[in-house]
C-alpha cells in the first residue's frame, strides 16, 4: 500500500482500511487531505484482494469537518475550488464499487458528518457526537449531505438537524437509522472489522450492483446539486457574519 501524509491505508484479509490521520486537529480536512483520500480510495478499489473498505479516524474523533485554519480564509476562486474538491471526495466515497463502512467515534461534525453520510453503513461508538454546525457559521451543509441525510433519517428530522445545528448522540443516531450499530469505544474497531469481514464473504458483483440499485444517482459536484451548492456557498461566504463566526471557530470557539 502507498504512503500518504494525512491518511493511512492498510489491508487485513479482504478488508481495506483508510484512516484519516490528523488527530491533532480532530482529523479536520484540508485540500491535501481530500486529494489523499481520493487517491487512497482509488488504490483500495483497484486492489483485487480488497472487497470491503472501512473508513475511520485516528485518535479521539472521526472528523471535525474542514480545517477552517486554512479553508476559513479562502475567498473567490480558491474557495470555489475547495468546495468542488470537498464535494468530489464525498462523491468518490459514494461511488466506490465496493461497500464502504464508516467506523465513527467522538466528533463527526460538518464535512465529517457529510463524509459519513457518503458511506454505505455507519458503526459508531457510544461516545459519538454528530453535528451539522454550518448553520451556526451562517452557511449550509454541502457536498451532497443535505440530499443524503433525508434519505437516511427522513425529511423532517433532516430539516431539524440541519437548521438547528445541534448535536446528536449515539442513541438518537441509532433510533433514526443513521447508525447501524452502537458499540463501546474500546470494541468499535474490532466489531467493525468483524462486520466488514463478514460482508466481504458476499459476492463482490452482487454487492456492487446492490449499491447502484439502492442509490443509482448520488449527488455529483458537476450536477445541479453541486452547482447549487457552489452558488449558495458563495452567497453565504460573502456575508460578513460568516467570516466573523469562522474567525471565532479558528480561535477555538464551538459553533
Amino acid at each position: 500500500m502507498s504512503d500518504h501524509q494525512f491518511v493511512r491505508i492498510a489491508r487485513e484479509g479482504a478488508v481495506g482500511t483508510l484512516t484519516l490521520n490528523r488527530p491533532e486537529v480532530l482529523n479536520a480536512c484540508n485540500p491535501a487531505t481530500h486529494r489523499e483520500i481520493q487517491r487512497a480510495i482509488d488504490e483500495l478499489e483497484a486492489c483485487d484482494e480488497v472487497r470491503v473498505l472501512v473508513l475511520r479516524g485516528a485518535g479521539r474523533a472521526f472528523c471535525s469537518g474542514s480545517d477552517l485554519r486554512e479553508v476559513g480564509v479562502m475567498k473567490g476562486r480558491e474557495a470555489q475550488a475547495y468546495i468542488r474538491l470537498d464535494f468530489s471526495t464525498k462523491t468518490r466515497i459514494a461511488t466506490c464499487a465496493k461497500p464502504v463502512i464508516a467506523s465513527l467515534q467522538g466528533h463527526v461534525a460538518g464535512g465529517g458528518f457529510e463524509m459519513a453520510l457518503a458511506c454505505d453503513m455507519r458503526l459508531v461508538a457510544d461516545d459519538v457526537q454528530f453535528s451539522l454546525p454550518e448553520i451556526r457559521l451562517g452557511t449550509i451543509p454541502g457536498s451532497g449531505g443535505l440530499q443524503r441525510l433525508p434519505q437516511i433519517v427522513g425529511l423532517g428530522i433532516a430539516k431539524e438537524w440541519a437548521m438547528t445545528g445541534r448535536r446528536i448522540g449515539a442513541e438518537e443516531a441509532h433510533l433514526r437509522g443513521l447508525a447501524n450499530a452502537v458499540h463501546p469505544p474500546a470494541e468499535l474497531q474490532e466489531r467493525t472489522m468483524a462486520f466488514a469481514q463478514e460482508l466481504a464473504q458476499r459476492s463482490a458483483t452482487a454487492l456492487a450492483l446492490c449499491k447502484v440499485a439502492l442509490d443509482p444517482a448520488p449527488p455529483s459536484p458537476d450536477g445541479l446539486v453541486g452547482i447549487y451548492h457552489r452558488l449558495a456557498s458563495q452567497a453565504c461566504h460573502e456575508d460578513p457574519g460568516y467570516h466573523r463566526e469562522a474567525r471565532r471557530f479558528r480561535k477555538g470557539a464551538v459553533p
